[in-house]
């Protein structure tokens, strides 16, 4: 394991990236698995256009929807040419901590690409075993190889039961800073009372549960047919449905330990949600035990975003600058001079406090993960 005590650039703020991803590779997945998950880990894998050097394998895990397999355009600041970090495999290991070198990142919080379909599976004995051997392996592959690379775990959420358990592995036994939930594709939304058990175990086990956006699927989208339309929605969409429904379910209230990132949306998601709870309070009188944005605001909830979210000056007036932390999304839409780029968007900004700034880039993200 490569050991780092600080960046290995000359940096002038500290950077802790709150949301990339790994790419899985079907063929080291394949040393974790037993026979029975040997044959989708050794189906071949397919490189699709629209991903540059980026890999989408046929494997374990189903497909998100029917629309991430096509999009057109790419033609972006961000698009073609893609630099990755490295030479390696994209979203390797090795890949990850040459950009870490490269960025001067200091540390990383990474999320699967192919496992972000996991909320799709419906057979539980089966996603328990997919999500054990999946944790096995970054942990191994990723967290094994350089200190600073925290992958998070997947859980069965389909059996509350099988989730619960694998959670408390995957934090007390791999030290991992806790597990994604799917924020589509499930068959209820987050907030019902049959995963209540999952936050139960998360608020004790006192872990990060990370919501992630990926899926369009059952968002009213699946009409959708060009994949830019539905990327402007199927990110921020699920991450409001599910944190309105965390508060006004009472979830927050019954387990006020529990902490939640909401990832992969950007934060102009939250402006909405705000003015609309704000409207409903005058109209309807208070429903939830607090205002809506003392929920925001307790310190348990963490909103990932970019460095050219606009909204973000305007959000940090509003609710304080401590919800809100730095997101690379490497490699996903950002190679390695975007990651740079989006960075360096902050650093310049004019519209940001120098405490604003190290707390984005660093401070709440530090505080929120616990490093």
């Amino acid at each position: 394991m490569r050991v780092y005590d600080k960046p290995m650039t000359d940096q002038p703020y500290r950077v802790i990236d709150c949301d990339g991803h790994l790419m899985e590779s079907n063929e080291e997945l394949g040393e974790y698995a037993d026979d029975s998950l040997r044959a989708p880990l050794t189906s071949k894998m397919v490189k699709i256009a629209t991903a540059g050097r980026m890999i989408t394998q046929d494997g374990p895990f189903p497909s998100l929807d029917g629309i991430h397999n096509y999009a057109r355009g790419w033609g972006g600041r961000f698009s073609w040419p893609r630099t990755m970090a490295s030479e390696e495999r994209t979203g390797s290991a090795g890949d990850w901590s040459a950009l870490l070198d490269k960025t001067g990142i200091e540390r990383t919080v990474i999320f699967p690409t192919r496992g972000l379909a996991v909320g799709m599976i419906r057979t539980p004995e089966y996603a328990d075993r997919l999500c054990r051997v999946y944790n096995d392996y970054v942990h191994d592959r990723y967290r094994g190889a350089d200190d600073r690379i925290h992958p998070m775990g997947l859980i069965p959420m389909v059996s509350p039961a099988l989730a619960v358990e694998e959670l408390r592995r995957v934090v007390r036994d791999l030290g991992m800073p806790g597990a994604m939930l799917p924020a589509a594709g499930l068959p209820l939304h987050l907030a019902h009372e049959f995963w209540w058990p999952v936050y139960e175990e998360a608020a004790d086990l006192g872990c990060v549960l990370a919501l992630h956006g990926a899926s369009h699927h059952g968002l009213g989208l699946d009409s959708f047919t060009d994949f830019v339309g539905s990327h402007i929605l199927h990110h921020p969409v699920p991450l409001m449905y599910a944190l309105v429904g965390l508060v006004y379910h009472g979830v927050l209230d019954r387990y006020p330990g529990l902490k939640l990132a909401f990832l992969e949306g950007g934060a102009a998601w939250l402006v909405p949600v705000l003015d609309r709870a704000v409207r409903n309070d005058e109209f309807f009188g208070r429903v939830a035990k607090r205002p809506f944005d003392e929920y925001v605001t307790s310190g348990n909830v963490l909103i990932g975003c970019e460095g050219n979210d606009v909204s973000l000056p305007y959000l940090a007036s509003r609710v304080g600058i401590e919800p809100f932390a730095y997101s690379s999304d490497y490699p996903h839409e950002v190679d390695l001079p975007g990651a740079q780029h989006e960075i360096r968007e902050t650093v310049e900004s004019d519209a940001l406090t120098e405490a604003q700034k190290r707390a984005v880039l660093a401070g709440n993200a530090s505080r929120f993960y616990g490093f």
